[in-house]
């Protein structure tokens, strides 16, 4: 994928800092019967291109995050409340057409565009394990999102387009559902799938952005 991101997160520091905040809860499951359970995840999210006037198809985003699941009760099957924090990475190059001024005709140009959001959920969830060491969640609830894009038309740059930088906040819903399979008594491997819908107000977009894709993602389970 070409392009440069603007905003660089080294994956494996935002990793051990997003493991290092889970872990942090122990005390607070030291205080329950049941234990927490956490995952850390990275994943790809496939999210429709509607706009007729940007080539290249839909996109498909680089994903990564952490959740954590607290139980409060336990009577056949599992349930309680989940949050988590998802960042989605994008750097990609487009083709923009728009018209070009007084003469009625039109213009398309290559674009380098780079994005990154983050959005933070929170909901409940309800969880099932059939046999030893293998568990099955679902998990429903809002979102909140953060964006930030940036737009970079390449040379030679024709007069209707300019550098852009935008961001925003929005607020949607989730729901997701995963497996975790277990190698010991703490540690398992994890993989999930995600839907969400999100309406997100960027300050100088002249009408708000629809966010909405399937996310499918693997990585860490774990009791803490």
């Amino acid at each position: 994928m070409k392009g440069s991101i603007l905003f660089p997160p080294d994956f494996t520091t935002v990793c051990c800092v997003l493991i290092s905040f889970l872990f942090a809860g122990e005390a607070l499951a030291q205080e329950g019967d049941l234990p927490w359970t956490g995952h850390v995840f990275y994943g790809r999210m496939n999210m429709q291109n509607d706009d007729p006037d940007v080539g290249g198809g839909d996109y498909n985003i680089a994903i990564f995050g952490a959740d954590a699941q607290k139980p409060l009760g336990q009577d056949g099957f599992q349930y309680g409340v989940e949050t988590g924090v998802l960042f989605s990475l994008d750097s990609d190059v487009r083709r923009f057409s728009a018209s070009s001024g007084s003469s009625g005709g039109s213009v398309s140009v290559s674009v380098d565009v780079n994005a990154f959001m983050v959005d933070y959920f929170f909901g409940g969830y309800v969880a099932l394990e059939p046999v030893d060491r293998f568990r099955l969640y679902a998990g429903a609830g809002p979102l909140l999102i953060w964006a930030q894009r940036d737009t970079e038309p390449r040379e030679p740059i024709p007069e209707p387009f300019a550098d852009e930088s935008d961001s925003g906040l929005g607020i949607g819903l989730y729901a997701r559902a995963g497996l975790d399979i277990y190698m010991t008594d703490r540690w398992g491997a994890h993989a999930g799938i995600r839907a969400t819908r999100t309406t997100l107000k960027l300050k100088d977009a002249s009408q708000d952005v629809d966010i909405q894709g399937w996310q499918y993602y693997f990585g860490m389970a774990f009791h803490f």
